[in-house]
């Protein structure tokens, strides 16, 4: 189990792609701590799940339903953004966003549909499906021992923010980051043993199937503990949550159309007819690309499609999330280009103005990073 299942909105999404989406494909991380395990009986399990009821409250003549909605269409951004387009990604996201249709003070029934999903995934028994819901239940009671407070308190303020139509911000999403970071460590610990306990029921085709499920894990955790640090730093942006289309979001700042000064790549020189061809010359190597220069951008593309070896659907997701991060540039450079122009260019690499475009470049490589498969990577070229 992981919190997550109980926590609302966006504590949920700081987590989800670390820890929801793992657990709805399997639950899975790195074991230890085992001899620290509190036995938590079936009576306190109830009495720490009954804690949640008072987010209803706070929930009063909100429309859940609508909200799962927009979750889900937030979901479907992000998985699109960073390329997790397989099988296991695609389980991970949709069994995440059925989760989150039960409301959020129902965590025995976002744990019994939990339940379900994973047993129709991996063909489990009775008798094994039964022991993993069992585990699944103590799990999460050791969670909320050590966490419950915490993930009341911070589930409340996020909650209340969407009831009163307030847009996260960047300070929020810091302090949220903060405190749910050891939150997230003892949900992978739990995780691991979950997968342990199932692991021993599963035949071989299956076993092959949680492998799969595992490295689609993978990539989803290093997207966001490469992310978490950016959070913590007050650096979150909306699309991070694919909440640029949120209505609710878009009231801190309409949205602008595209500066195609910045998004635009630079010209091809003019043909001249009837002028004499020269010798093609030898390849001119490829720009350096820099942070701040979304103009530079491409040649980062072009380097890491060498380098992996990508093949054609992977160079195309690889150029849409490059096409769409120097759209994204664009709109940033036209609502800020006094400011931007004003910085002189030897600066701009380490001034603050142009920080959002540096991090949409470390966006840029994250999601570029998740696309090679485990081979390529092994055989990737220097």
């Amino acid at each position: 189990m992981n919190t997550t299942l109980a926590t609302p909105t966006p504590v949920r999404w700081i987590t989800c792609f670390a820890v929801v989406a793992v657990l709805t494909c399997a639950v899975f991380a790195a074991a230890s701590d085992r001899g620290e395990e509190e036995k938590v009986s079936p009576a306190r399990q109830a009495s720490m799940f009954a804690q949640f009821s008072d987010l209803t409250e706070t929930l009063a003549g909100f429309d859940w339903d609508e909200e799962a909605r927009r979750l889900r269409r937030a979901a479907e951004i992000v998985w699109q953004r960073n390329g997790w387009n397989e099988e296991s990604d695609t389980f991970a996201r949709d069994v995440a966003c059925e989760v989150t249709a039960i409301p959020p003070w129902d965590v025995v029934g976002r744990l019994n549909l939990l339940t379900t999903r994973i047993t129709e995934r991996y063909e489990l028994g009775e008798e094994a499906a039964s022991r993993f819901r069992t585990s699944l239940l103590g799990e999460a009671g050791r969670l909320l021992i050590r966490h419950g407070p915490v993930i009341i308190e911070k589930g409340r303020e996020v909650l209340a923010g969407r009831v009163r139509g307030e847009p996260y911000t960047p300070q929020q999403v810091a302090e949220w980051a903060k405190f749910l970071e050891p939150v997230l460590a003892d949900a992978q610990v739990s995780a691991d043993r979950l997968a342990e306990e199932i692991l021993p029921s599963l035949d071989a085709e299956h076993k092959l199937l949680l492998d799969r499920d595992r490295e689609s894990f993978q990539k989803r955790t290093k997207y966001v503990d490469a992310m978490r640090t950016r959070w913590s730093e007050g650096k979150w942006q909306p699309t991070d949550w694919g909440l640029e289309a949120d209505p609710i979001q878009n009231r801190a700042a309409p949205p602008v159309p595209p500066d195609p000064l910045a998004a635009a790549p630079p010209a091809e020189p003019p043909v001249i007819p009837n002028l004499p061809v020269a010798e093609p010359a030898a390849p001119a190597p490829l720009p350096k690309w820099v942070a701040h220069d979304p103009r530079t951008w491409y040649a980062y593309v072009l380097q890491f499609e060498i380098r992996f070896d990508l093949d054609a659907g992977q160079r195309s997701t690889a150029e849409s999330i490059h096409g769409e991060l120097v759209e994204r540039a664009g709109d940033y450079s036209k609502t800020h280009r006094e400011e931007l122009l004003a910085v002189p260019v030897a600066e701009r690499a380490a001034h603050a103005a142009y920080e959002p475009i540096c991090a949409m470049f470390f966006e840029l490589q994250i999601r570029l990073d998740a696309l090679p498969t485990t081979a390529q990577r092994e055989t990737r070229k220097p």
